[in-house]
C-alpha cells in the first residue's frame, strides 16, 4: 500500500517549494538508508554505521501546517571504528559524496574553521533532509565522533491514508510512542 508523501518545506526565501512524493514507511526507511550508505561507501578510512535513537517512524515535525496524523521517519548513525582526529574528514567526505549526488546545501556549507563541522543539505528529487555532524569527544586533543542523519518529508501512516484527515489522534499515539519513553518525555517535559 503506498500513501502520498507531502514535502516538510514551503516556498519561501531559498526558494523551497512544496513537492508530492508518493512513498510509504518501507520506502522512506529504504531511502533514507541509501542516502546514508551513499555517504559511507567512498570513505576512508572507512567506518562501522552504529544505529543512533529510537524506532525510525515518528510523528511529523513540520511546521507547515499540514495535518497532525503525519509521520516521518529519521535515521541516525554513528560512524564508529575510526581514530576520533578523522571525525571532521568524515563529515567533509559525507558532504563531498551528496554534493557530487546533486544534493543541496541548507542554507550554506559547514564552517571548516571549526575543529567540530555541520553539513546540513537536502535531496532535491524527493526532499529528504541530511546532514553530517561532528561531536566533540576531547576537544584538547581534536578528537570527535562523526555523526549522519536522514529524515523523510512527512506522510500519512498506512491506517490513516485511506481514512479522512479527521482520523482519530489516539490510533496514532499507539502507533508511533513506546510507552516507557513516552513517560520519560512527559516526566521530564513537566520538569520544565
Amino acid at each position: 500500500m503506498t500513501v502520498a508523501v507531502t514535502a516538510c518545506g514551503l516556498k519561501g526565501d531559498g526558494g523551497t517549494t512544496r513537492k508530492q512524493v508518493t512513498m510509504d514507511e518501507q520506502q522512506a526507511i529504504d531511502r533514507a538508508e541509501e542516502i546514508i550508505n551513499q555517504a559511507v561507501d567512498g570513505m576512508s578510512p572507512k567506518p562501522t554505521l552504529e544505529r543512533v535513537g529510537p524506532a525510525a517512524v515518528g510523528p511529523c515535525l513540520a511546521t507547515d501546517h499540514g495535518s497532525d496524523n503525519r509521520v516521518q521517519v529519521v535515521l541516525s548513525y554513528k560512524l564508529t571504528g575510526v581514530p576520533g582526529s578523522q571525525a571532521k574528514n568524515l563529515v567533509r567526505q559525507a558532504r563531498d559524496a551528496w554534493v557530487k549526488l546533486g544534493h543541496k546545501f541548507n542554507p550554506s556549507d559547514g564552517d571548516w574553521s571549526d575543529p567540530f563541522p555541520s553539513v546540513d543539505m537536502r535531496t532535491e528529487s524527493d526532499d529528504f533532509w541530511i546532514d553530517a555532524t561532528t561531536g566533540v569527544v576531547d576537544r584538547a586533543k581534536g578528537e570527535g565522533l562523526a555523526s549522519l542523519g536522514v529524515t523523510s518529508p512527512c506522510f500519512l501512516p498506512p491506517k490513516q491514508s485511506s481514512k479522512s484527515s479527521t482520523a482519530d489522534p489516539v490510533a496514532l499515539d499507539a502507533l508511533q510512542t513506546d510507552a516507557p519513553a513516552h513517560r520519560r518525555v512527559l516526566d521530564h517535559s513537566s520538569r520544565i
